[in-house]
């Protein structure tokens, strides 16, 4: 009794889970809307009344206070839903054909995360290479999060092989036979994804715990088979493969939701490459400017300051639009960044959305970029010269087999 009972609560989180534990999904872009519409006002409540804690925004992301109080409610829905479900008449008749029906659910959705993730790997758009602001920052001031990120960036090989185990993983998941394959697969990747992101502290914490359960969940129905498998391999007896289709039996309406399925997760995967064409994000084309810049001296009023006195060292043009500057002391400050190119003018935007505009000039016979500012209430100059920073040993290309 009570291992069905936590069958079902198990079940019924995943399908909520599913559902409204929001993903960055490209062919809908409801799910996020559905989720705050639906659970907003109370997660709002749940936090200012349980937690003492007044959000300012109910929308749930990546390990937000939010998204644990969602995963709570969920949790909570769960036990509800399945304590109410053993009392319906013809729960014991119909159980197994939903059961079989949400493992199919859980099983396609894994696939997609890992043709998803390994996808990113592959085509450079999750393991991306380091922006030039990231290589002039000294080791010990960049967060583990990105230290960890930015070291798997400089690899050409170690993401591609990540990303192809992911890719087999989800093939071996989507085909009946080989599917116990592909969740032991499965399992090993996911087990160590939550190692890391608990290890480096990145924030995907929950979502990469979720799918992990997912993946155990799925698993747990093989027991049976692989102790088979395991411990008596002089047995005759075979057990059958677990929910092998039994949710729906009409085999051309079963094979053609198969077919959809694995349509939508390649179109929802594969689609965005196609239309930008971009199939290694380390190739693609970066904006204006893009790039790093020493300063190799500054003008306030009518001083000139030299680059050691200045107080910027170093300012950076970012592939996603940002300009940064880096002060003598390894600071950094971080604008939004447009512009205006008929009047070379860079438009700034700060994070309480107040705008500023410098006027730059770029010369490019010698890589100098020059930035028209204020430095104490004074008209001012940042001259700045563009380095090479590919040229950064972290990002040398190259093999040893030895040392010597």
């Amino acid at each position: 009794m009570k291992r069905g009972l936590f069958r079902t609560i198990a079940s019924v989180f995943a399908v909520l889970g599913i559902i409204f534990i929001p993903f960055p999904f490209f062919i809908t872009k409801a799910q996020l809307g559905f989720t705050d519409l639906l659970f907003g006002k109370l997660i709002s409540f749940l936090s200012s009344a349980i937690f003492g804690k007044t959000l300012s925004s109910s929308k749930v992301y990546s390990d937000s206070f939010s998204m644990y109080i969602l995963v709570l409610v969920l949790l909570v829905l769960s036990v509800i839903a399945a304590v109410l479900l053993t009392r319906v008449k013809n729960w014991d008749r119909n159980r197994e054909k939903i059961f079989s029906f949400i493992y199919s659910l859980a099983v396609y959705y894994l696939a997609l995360q890992l043709v998803k993730y390994g996808a990113d790997k592959i085509f450079k758009n999750q393991f991306y290479l380091p922006e030039p602001n990231i290589l002039y920052t000294p080791l010990g001031k960049l967060d583990k999060d990105i230290l960890y990120w930015s070291a798997m960036g400089t690899s050409d090989f170690y993401p591609v092989f990540l990303g192809v185990l992911e890719l087999l993983s989800a093939l071996l998941l989507l085909i009946r036979r080989t599917r116990l394959l592909g969740l032991l697969l499965a399992l090993g990747i996911l087990v160590n994804v939550v190692a890391i992101n608990f290890g480096f502290d990145i924030s995907v914490k929950l979502f990469s715990l979720f799918l992990l359960f997912l993946t155990v969940c799925s698993v747990l129905p093989y027991g049976q088979h692989l102790k088979q498998l395991l411990m008596s391999s002089k047995s005759n007896q075979h057990t059958a493969l677990p929910y092998a289709g039994r949710w729906l039996n009409n085999i051309f309406l079963y094979t053609f939701l198969k077919c959809l399925a694995i349509g939508l997760i390649c179109l929802e995967v594969f689609y965005p490459y196609s239309r930008t064409g971009v199939l290694n994000a380390g190739k693609a084309e970066r904006p204006f400017l893009h790039g790093a810049y020493d300063i190799k001296y500054m003008v306030s009023g009518t001083d000139t300051i030299s680059a050691s006195d200045s107080p910027i060292k170093s300012f950076f043009i970012h592939k996603d639009s940002y300009l940064i500057f880096q002060d003598q002391d390894d600071q950094f400050r971080d604008y939004k960044l447009s512009y205006r190119q008929n009047d070379s003018v860079l438009i700034l935007t700060d994070y309480q959305l107040q705008t500023s505009f410098l006027r730059f000039d770029f010369q490019s016979s010698d890589s100098t970029l020059v930035l028209h500012e204020s430095y104490n209430g004074q008209p001012a100059l940042l001259v700045g010269k563009a380095r090479d920073w590919r040229k950064f040993p972290a990002l040398k290309k190259g093999f040893r087999w030895t040392v010597d």
